[in-house]
């Protein structure tokens, strides 16, 4: 049976088109490097890869939050030291001044040291770290500075307050109702802690109703003319999602703001005991130091179980992350060498083809006669 020339030069042109396919496709996966292109080549394989790339943006992002929950931490553990370092030379003072043997003049003069080292204890209480607070809660961008030192215009008795707003005056009375009329409302917040004479533990605003009115979350005993302060900031501060499972605020908790505010406000109590030369207040004082002292190291000790466990969170994360790296390139990337010797069989089958298509396409219908 004779095959027409024709059919003939068809499958000649069908070969060497199929090798020139193989060829070019083993020229790009050389040159990207990239053994799939098309998620047809290999199904199963492009699927493993799409997932696993979608875990590892995933294991970016998480790492990137690590890195910025670790700096929070870092930064709120040296607020945390200062802080200890002031609390260390406050009780001291406290020592060496706690003796009926100590003179007036002695008691005034350890009194201006520890004014300075109250004065350096709420400005490390209104610290940033990145443009926000780190002890203020989650109110990390308050307008206003987490702690001030207010004296009451009454007593005047002077007091660390976190001072988001402090100091509103009631405008009548309110007594047994949770709407409170005050002179001003200015600065006042949704959540923020309630204090001062008539006002249960615990209060917090419901609402600001109006620039003079606000709804407490208790009723109230108090008669017009009443200073009330407002504190923000006594939330744990916001965390940050770390892994699929785990989140972890690194910032401090509302108690241990709260934990700081008292351990200035025992400072402000043995000053003043050591300016009004009182042995008893300055006893007192002495004692509720060491309690914010330990209160302190306690919280020290909390911040750095923090730092480890975000330490060892980023090392599980490079982990996994080397891992599915290397998963990725086992079903995505191209062996250099084999490709390289595929290439070359394909590049001699091309050839080859040529030349026998050659050879057969010569032939005309003399050769049948």
């Amino acid at each position: 049976m004779r095959i027409p020339n024709l059919t003939m030069s068809e499958a000649v042109v069908n070969r060497l088109n199929k090798l020139n396919r193989k060829q070019n496709a083993l020229n790009e996966q050389i040159a990207t490097g990239q053994r799939i292109t098309m998620s047809s080549e290999d199904p199963q394989a492009a699927s493993r890869v799409m997932r696993l790339r979608s875990e590892k943006m995933a294991a970016q992002q998480y790492a990137k939050n690590a890195d910025t929950a670790l700096g929070f931490a870092q930064a709120s553990y040296a607020v945390l030291d200062r802080l200890r370092m002031l609390s260390d030379r406050a009780g001291e003072l406290a020592v060496s001044s706690n003796s009926d043997t100590v003179s007036f003049e002695e008691r005034k003069a350890y009194a201006v040291e520890l004014n300075e080292l109250i004065k350096d204890a709420v400005e490390a209480g209104n610290t940033k770290f990145q443009g926000e607070y780190l002890l203020n809660g989650t109110d990390t961008d308050s307008a206003s500075d987490p702690f001030a030192l207010y004296t009451n215009p009454v007593t005047n008795v002077q007091t660390a307050v976190r001072a988001a707003a402090v100091a509103n005056s009631v405008a009548t009375s309110a007594s047994g109702m949770t709407q409170l009329t005050m002179v001003s409302t200015a600065g006042w917040l949704q959540g923020m802690l309630v204090s001062g004479t008539g006002i249960p533990a615990g209060t917090r605003i419901v609402s600001v109703d109006s620039a003079t009115q606000v709804t407490l979350s208790n009723s109230v005993t108090v008669s017009a003319g009443a200073s009330l302060g407002a504190e923000t900031g006594t939330d744990d501060g916001a965390a940050i999602q770390i892994s699929d499972t785990l989140e972890i605020s690194p910032r401090l908790r509302g108690v241990d703001n709260i934990a700081v505010k008292d351990f200035i406000n025992n400072m402000i109590a043995l000053r003043d005991g050591l300016t009004s030369n009182s042995t008893s207040r300055i006893t007192a004082a002495r004692a509720s130091l060491m309690a914010s002292g330990n209160g302190l190291i306690e919280i020290l000790a909390s911040n750095s179980s923090i730092q480890a466990r975000l330490e060892s969170v980023k090392a599980q994360s490079a982990s996994r992350f080397n891992d599915m790296e290397a998963l990725i390139s086992r079903d995505a990337d191209v062996d250099q060498a084999q490709a390289m010797v595929n290439l070359t069989r394909q590049q001699t089958a091309y050839q080859a083809a040529m030349q026998a298509g050659a050879q057969v396409l010569k032939m005309s219908l003399l050769d049948y006669i």
